[in-house]
């Protein structure tokens, strides 16, 4: 007489099987990524009155003044001070709609470290626009207040670190975080796209006239970042993890 054990419904197979699709439910539930894109492209919007009218402080006397004309070599303090605090704003509200939001689905998402290495990323960048005033690695013109074009050679090396100096570019860096915690493959691609536009976008010496040099430099990115959002947002899950 032979025995022959009955098929199982729960085998390993099926197990494991489920096991995985509850964690593509788990990481799905946690992530709440279009709100820090939505939160980085009101920040870089209202930039733009803050690049057009802040005064400029001379903290670092990096200004040489003719008559009816004055050229600042150095960042605009007001303007540094500015990226500074609304970054450290903008991750205190995402670590608490990331709270919010994980009571609310009963997942939680581990955003600490996104939210810390976000606030380091901003002071560091502050450090380095500081240090970069005194010791600049892109060549200062011989006479500032000449008007006629000058050819300036930017080594990879200063493009680089320039690049990474700015605010956007630290945006983009603190996203790649995020994608590491979310587990969002979406989220990293998006990341790597913004991250080489804007440090195109850096990497550019304009030389202009008009008080409106600037725009595209805020409004290309800020517009990358609702669409992102907004692209995020539908795809959101809208209920509970199954099972809870």
């Amino acid at each position: 007489m032979t025995h022959e054990s009955a098929p199982q419904a729960d085998g390993p197979r099926e197990l494991l099987a489920a096991v995985r699709d509850l964690t593509r439910q788990v990481r799905s539930a946690q992530r709440g990524t279009w709100f820090p894109l939505l939160v980085f492209a009101v920040i870089t919007l209202v930039a733009v009155p803050v690049y057009r009218y802040a005064p400029y402080l001379d903290l670092f006397d990096t200004c040489r003044s003719r008559p009816q004309h004055t050229v600042c070599m150095g960042p605009n303090p007001t303007q540094l001070g500015y990226w500074t605090v609304a970054l450290v704003l903008a991750y205190a509200a995402i670590a608490g709609f990331y709270v919010r939001q994980s009571r609310r689905r009963g997942v939680g998402t581990p955003i600490r470290p996104y939210v810390v290495v976000g606030v380091a990323l901003a002071v560091l960048m502050a450090a380095v626009s500081i240090w970069l005033t005194f010791h600049p690695l892109i060549p200062v013109p011989a006479d500032p207040f000449s008007t006629d074009p000058v050819e300036i050679e930017v080594g990879p090396a200063a493009w680089l670190i320039n690049g990474l100096a700015s605010p956007l570019a630290v945006i983009a860096l603190a996203l790649l975080v995020l994608a590491r915690v979310e587990h969002n493959w979406a989220l990293l691609a998006y990341s790597l796209v913004y991250l080489a536009i804007v440090m195109v976008q850096g990497g550019q010496v304009i030389h202009s006239t008009s008080p409106w040099f600037f725009l595209p430099y805020l409004l290309v990115p800020a517009a990358l970042l609702l669409l992102g959002s907004a692209a995020f947002a539908l795809t959101r899950p809208t209920t509970e993890v199954a099972g809870r």
